[in-house]
Parts: structure tokens; sequence; C-alpha cells
């Protein structure tokens, strides 16, 4: 049996653990002209939710757009993609889509050209040298040309634009690009937006404070772990469908469930539970068989397993590690043996060896280095790991560096 447990790619919906919740509302903005803003710190499955709520969509006969807004260097980039796939969703022939796409974005003053041999649109933007038209109006025209194009060429399909790090936009266009954005969307009716991203405290601010513009322009949906109960029942049973046994499975005096320790030295984070489960799947693959005729799953193979990762690891988090100021280091740290609260007290200051206030500008830089995050909850902030696994490479390594 193929190894389970994936990471570092897109998941399908078929592979994700209990997130049907999370993609029945992106599909419903995307189908239904609505706007949702989906909060998750990175390594929570984001980028998988918006894929398969998209698949789904498209499947029941919508256009969807998506795209990471990371991966364009300029908003220009990102509005030529835009433009060019609006054209590859027309139908009717390349002269056609052309001469729409030429009408619909005529602001833009689009150049289409198509490769035959790759099926692909290639545009550039005469506006986009224009003066008086700066990054963020380009954008603003396009959503505005694809609210046009859907509304009069498909009124009958949805259309969806789906936006991934969205933060990065009003990064690239300036704190303007918030009010922009929204005089030039809150009346789409016939386009579904959904703005993603892992910017946490960034988007809440946005999304939540009175006095921003895009306070109650859409639904908010924030994404936190998967439920711990079913995140161990796909872990055990994906191990059994393996031919694996877990240790000590059905026994009242058993010791610690592996399962439960997978879950935990990961935090619970959907990212680092599947990179650990995979980690122990193959170390169990390549293990003699025991005994009983089985190979265990057991909390021996977990501590193996996350050795091996934080290993495997170690030039990039030394790289890290080496990078960080001694204050931030000692943060680092202090984060890891207060569990990540009460962190400006005099007590941790002491610990670290410096006031409050330069304790505060530490932890303000690992949030921005996306060391650390934030998470709220009840009422209370706690600062926990991007990655887990720093953490235990930390606990580890770190002092003997």
């Amino acid at each position: 049996m193929e190894n389970p447990f994936q990471f570092g790619r897109e998941l399908g919906a078929g592979e994700l653990v209990d997130r049907q919740e999370e993609i029945a509302e992106v599909v419903g903005a995307l189908r239904k002209g609505g706007k949702l803003f989906l909060i998750g710190p990175r390594r929570f499955g984001k980028t998988s939710i918006l894929k398969a709520a998209s698949d789904h969509a498209t499947r029941q006969g919508a256009v969807v757009l998506r795209y990471n807004v990371e991966g364009y260097p300029s908003l220009e980039l990102l509005v030529s993609a835009i433009v060019a796939d609006a054209a590859k969703s027309l139908k009717g022939g390349v002269e056609r889509a052309g001469a729409l796409i030429k009408k619909f974005f005529s602001r833009l003053r689009p150049e289409l050209s198509f490769d035959v041999n790759e099926s692909l649109w290639k545009v550039t933007l005469g506006a986009a040298g224009s003066e008086g038209h700066p990054q963020v109006a380009l954008l603003v025209d396009a959503l505005g040309s694809l609210e046009k194009m859907a509304a009069e060429v498909s009124p009958q399909r949805s259309t969806g634009l789906v936006l991934d790090e969205f933060q990065k936009v009003i990064e690239l266009g300036g704190e303007a690009a918030e009010g922009q954005l929204r005089a030039a969307i809150q009346q789409h009716r016939h386009v579904g937006y959904v703005f993603a991203g892992s910017k946490t405290r960034m988007l809440t601010d946005m999304t939540t404070e009175a006095s921003r513009p895009f306070y109650r322009l859409g639904s908010v949906r924030f994404l936190g772990p998967v439920p711990r109960l079913q995140f161990e029942r796909f872990l055990r049973t994906q191990f059994s469908r393996g031919g694996f046994r877990i240790e000590g499975a059905g026994s009242k005096a058993a010791p610690r469930d592996p399962v439960a320790r997978i879950l935990d030295r990961a935090e619970e984070v959907p990212y680092n539970v599947q990179l650990l489960a995979h980690a122990c799947w193959e170390q169990l693959t390549g293990a003699p068989t025991g005994k009983a005729g089985g190979r265990i799953l057991s909390e021996a193979v977990v501590h193996v397993s996350l050795n091996r990762i934080i290993r495997q690891y170690d030039p990039f988090y030394t790289q890290l590690w080496n990078q960080l100021t001694s204050i931030q280091q000692k943060t680092l740290i202090a984060v890891m043996q207060e569990g990540g609260v009460s962190l400006l007290s005099m007590k941790v200051a002491r610990v670290v060896g410096s006031g409050p206030s330069t304790l505060q500008r530490s932890l303000e830089a690992l949030l921005a280095r996306d060391i650390l995050r934030q998470e709220q909850s009840a009422g209370s902030l706690r600062y926990r790991f991007e990655d887990p696994f720093f953490a235990a490479w930390i606990n580890a390594f770190a002092a003997s560096l």
C-alpha cells in the first residue's frame, strides 16, 4: 500500500481530514457571488481547501480563477494572469475570445497572443505604464471588467475568483488598496470572491476592526486545527489499512498511545502531523516483521521518526537559528518553556536577560519572519511555532551550538 500520509503539495478533497464545512463554505461563496475571507496559519491546509473547493465548483459548472498572490512579484503580473485566464474561460474560438477580452478589459488596453502549441493566452497590459494608473488601479479595473464579463457573457454560469495569500495585495498596493478594492467589489453580484491568507493577525485586524474598509465586507472563516478525535481516527485507520498494529491498542494498561504522541509532537498542525505520520510509515515499512506477524507503531517509532525529520532539516534549521539575534534565540526558548503564554512578565524578561519592551520587539520580529504565530482563543493570547519541528530541533540541538 502506498504511503497515505501526504504533505508538501495540494491535497484533494478525499485526502483532507474533516474539512467538509470549510470546503462547502468556499464553494458557496464562489457559486453564489459571495465574499469570504478564509484566515488560517500556514501548514493548516488552507491551500488544499481552496483547491478542493475550486475543483468542486468547477465540476458544478462554475468558472473559477485561482491564484496565490505570493507567486507574483507585482500586481501587474497578477492582473495579466487574470486577464489571460478570463480569455481561456470563454467559449467560441480564439478570435471571439480575444475580441471580448479587449472589449471588457478595455481600460487595461490588453495585448493578447495565443500560443497554439501550449494552448495558452499571453497578455501584456498597455495601461501598466500609464501615468495615473498605479498597480492597484490595474487590479481594480480587472475586477470590474471581470464582473461585467460574468454578467453579460455567461450569466447562467457562476464565476469565482480566489486570491490566496491575499495580504500580499495590500503589501504590494499599500494601505490605500483596502479602500479601493472595497469600493470596486462591494456592489459586485456576478463574481464570488474568496480572499485567503496566513498573516492571521494582519487579516484579522483588516476584517474585524470597524475603521477598516474590509469590515463586514463579507463573511469571515477562521481556520483552526483539525479536531483531535477526527485526526486520531484518520491516523489509526490508515495505519491499520497498511497492515500495521498500534502498540497497546485496546489495552487499558497500554504505554503512551503512539497516535496521540504523533499529534502532540506535531502540535496538531496538519502539515506536521502528515509529515511525522509519513516518516513513521516509512520507518515501519523498512523495519523487520515482528513476532506477532506485523510491524508495530510504537512511541519508540515516533521518537526515531521525529529525530530523522529534524536531522534531515538540520541545515535549514541551523541556518535559521544562526540568523537570529541572541535575544531572539532566548525568546524562542522562553516560548517553549512557558508554553507561549505570559511572555511579557518580569519572570520571562529576567530569563531572557532584557526588559519587557525589548522582549516585545523580539516577539514582533519573530512574528514578522513567520517563525512564530499568535493564537487567540477565549480571550487569551498564546505564541506558537509556525513549524513545531523547529521547536523540537531547538530542544535537541540548539544547546550545543
